[in-house]
């Protein structure tokens, strides 16, 4: 992984931007930095190995420290976040295996053998909507579901029974820890504890819309100013860059 160029990091937020889901811009920012790797090998990365990929993108462009706020659910009180990037990396331990392909997985639960693959972001984008409502649900696991038997009888995956899907969930979080991470937060307020999930490509991603409105705003001043074009402006270095719009406002 690299650094993407300026112009080309622009595109791939331009991309990103026209991208109807989070899953299309995580994808799209991954294309530009990873130009080793061909767009459809990124797209069947499991979803942990994605997200550990943009991880190590975040910290490339902004540093490892991350800043958040969130809301306690019991008081409301808001609570700020200050993190490094290390605390949401999760390296093989407790048993659990990183996977970054989409293999063939297994398990038995209550008399039921399962084989079935690990998500990625092509399963993410055929769901009907964003979130995982109990329809999108059923479909994903229709998806990643390789063979469900009970003794010698097949099981379809809309026949599969709740504990199962749960069995399932937590198999799946298991194998691809990095795809679901939370953290651990306590209000000083009320001292609740709870658990909140972290999205690394929605952090990432209005981390990286700021900066690229900015980078904009940016052009249009200095190319108001001096009359040069987009592309000549965005080759200048950022220091050099930063010096003439510092000499507009002298």
């Amino acid at each position: 992984m690299q650094v993407p160029p300026t112009q080309d990091l622009l595109a791939a937020w331009e991309h990103g931007r026209a991208a109807p889901r989070q899953t299309g811009r995580a994808l799209a920012l991954l294309s530009a930095a990873c130009a080793e790797l061909p767009p459809d090998e990124i797209a069947r990365l499991t979803i942990g190995a994605r997200d550990r990929l943009l991880l190590t993108l975040r910290r490339k462009l902004f540093g490892s420290r991350l800043k958040a706020v969130t809301l306690c659910p019991a008081c409301h009180a808001s609570l700020e976040m200050d993190f490094d990037a290390d605390d949401i990396s999760v390296t093989a331990a407790c048993g659990a295996e990183l996977h970054e392909r989409a293999e063939t997985l297994s398990f038995s639960h209550d008399g039921y053998d399962v084989s079935f693959r690990l998500p990625n972001s092509l399963d993410l984008l055929a769901l009907p909507g964003p979130g995982l409502g109990e329809e999108s649900k059923r479909q994903l696991i229709a998806r990643l579901l390789q063979r469900a038997q009970q003794g010698n009888r097949e099981i379809a995956a809309a026949e599969l029974p709740p504990a199962l899907i749960d069995a399932l969930d937590q198999k799946m979080s298991l194998a691809d820890p990095q795809g679901e991470i939370g953290l651990h937060l306590r209000c000083a307020e009320c001292e609740a504890d709870w658990r909140a999930p972290f999205d690394i490509v929605s952090y990432l991603w209005s981390e990286i819309d700021a900066w690229a409105i900015g980078l904009l705003r940016d052009v249009h001043r200095l190319a108001r100013a001096y009359g040069w074009p987009e592309a000549d402006i965005l080759a200048l270095s950022p220091v050099r860059r930063q010096c003439y719009l510092d000499m507009l406002d002298e």
